[in-house]
């Protein structure tokens, strides 16, 4: 039984390491392409979201 404990516990590291990673390539392609072009980046937020 140990040894299930042992390989769900390292599973839920895993996985929750592996969603923090995402998040932070997500975080850092969104903030490269804004210091790209923030005015683009800004219109294209505006359309996607209906801001006026």
């Amino acid at each position: 039984m140990n040894v299930v404990k042992s390989v769900v516990r390292k599973t839920y590291r895993s996985v929750m390491f592996l969603s923090f990673l995402s998040v932070l390539l997500l975080s850092t392609v969104l903030l490269l392409a804004f210091l790209a072009n923030p005015q683009e980046m800004y219109n294209t937020i505006q359309s996607i979201f209906g801001i006026q």
